[in-house]
Formats: structure tokens, sequence, C-alpha cells
């Protein structure tokens, strides 16, 4: 594989994960900021999470503002790295390198042992100016740090997600007083995204939500959580692309 080849897919993973971490980051926040006042409720301290919600024997508490910090606002240091390298790798893609029809011909005159000639022709193409093996070794070294931390990302938010999907199903079977041979309707057989309709409609005090009206919530977060999961696989990727990269031997 050579480097032209290995920098535009870079290009376009570092690209998708930044569009990624952006649409995570937006969704969450939409979430959290709809549910925030809502979800409120605790005596000397914050519970204002979407994810890691809890039922109480009065109220439905949202999960401490940590996880939602770090769900909402963790994406954004990952999409920095990712539109560092994506203008980096962009720019030496398309300024760096010729179309693929400007070719540089060459050639010689070969004389064989019988005593004719044969004329040789070479076509070379233009590539990417070639990177020290030291920064293929740095860029392989920070991408694998940066999947490994979208990867504790996504492990957080979808634990908080089938937390608080849960912990309102308690809920649910008290407000529809559900009972008996019901309740595996609720327990084994709605999906979350269900679960998440229910609450945007029959939270009781929905009214006190930041934004008023009702949104839905369970297709907001499940936006956050395939984009955070493509988006730590789309870093797996390009960790992979520099790792072979940087085993290349030959540099200049």
């Amino acid at each position: 594989m050579d480097q032209l080849g290995v920098e535009k897919r870079l290009s376009l993973c570092y690209l998708v994960c930044v569009a990624l971490g952006g649409i995570t980051s937006i969704s969450t926040g939409v979430a959290w900021g709809h549910w925030y006042r809502t979800l409120d409720q605790c005596v000397g301290r914050n519970c204002s999470c979407i994810i890691y919600g809890k039922n109480t024997l009065s109220h439905f508490l949202g999960g401490g503002q940590s996880p939602c910090i770090w769900v909402t606002f963790g994406p954004l240091i990952y999409v920095f790295f990712c539109l560092c390298m994506t203008c980096f790798h962009g720019y030496r893609v398309l300024f760096t390198t010729k179309s693929p029809r400007t070719r540089t011909t060459r050639s010689v005159l070969a004389k064989m042992e019988h005593g004719s000639t044969v004329q040789i022709t070479t076509i070379t193409q233009e590539d990417t100016s070639p990177l020290p093996r030291t920064f293929w070794i740095t860029l392989s070294v920070l991408s694998s740090l940066f999947f490994a931390y979208a990867l504790i990302h996504f492990a957080i938010f979808v634990d908080g997600y089938y937390t608080t999907c849960g912990q309102y199903k308690r809920v649910l079977e008290k407000l529809l007083r559900v009972d008996g041979t019901a309740q595996p309707v609720i327990y084994r057989r709605l999906y979350c995204q269900s679960i998440f309709d229910f609450m945007d409609y029959m939270q009781l005090d929905t009214g006190n939500a930041y934004t008023s009206g009702y949104i839905n919530t369970g297709l907001a977060l499940s936006f956050g959580l395939s984009a955070s999961f493509f988006a730590w696989v789309l870093l797996f990727m390009a960790g992979v692309l520099n790792v072979i990269m940087a085993k290349r031997r030959e540099y200049v």
C-alpha cells in the first residue's frame, strides 16, 4: 500500500470521526438539556443527567452531572485531534500530489547481447512526499490512545443508557399498574426506544423540562450511541493504518 493511498484513507477516517463526534455531542446535549430540570430533584447534589437515571418511591431522578458532561463534551477532544489530522493529510493529498493523468515518462535504449537495441519506457507517478518514521510512530501511539479513549466513552454511554432504560421500566410498571403475567411485556419485549417514548409522554413533571414540548429522547440517545460506536471503530482503523506505515522500512 503506497503512502498516497494510506493518507487518503486516513483523511476519510478522520473526517468522518469529526462528524460522528459532533453528532454524539449534539444529540446527547439535546436530550440532557431537555430533561435537566425535570430530573434534577435531588437535595444537596446535582442529578440532572439523562443517563444513569434512578427510580425512587416518589420521583424518577437523573444520574450525576459528571457522566453527562463526559458523554456530551468528551468527544470534542478527539474531534479536535481528528480535525487537525484531516487538515494535514487532506492538504497533502489535494495539493502536494499530481493528478493521475500527469505522469513522467522516460525512455532508455538498452543493447541486447546479440547486438539489437530495445527501447524501454518507464512511467512514474507522483506520490505524497515521504514522512519520517518517527511521525508514523507518534501517530500510531496517539491514534491508539484516542481509540481507547473513544471506546471507554462508548462503554460508559451505553452502560448509562441501559441503566436509565432499566430503571424507567420500574417507573412504567407503577404508572401503568402492570402486574402478573403482563410484567414480562415491559421487561422482556419492549425495547429501550419504546421505554424512552413512554418517558417522553408520561413523565409527570415534563412541564419543568428546560425545552418546552416533547422531544424524541430515545432517538436522540440512539443517534449519539451509534455515532460513538462508529467513532471508535474508525479510530481503530486509523491506528492500524498508522502502524502499517510505521512498520515500513523504506524511509528517507
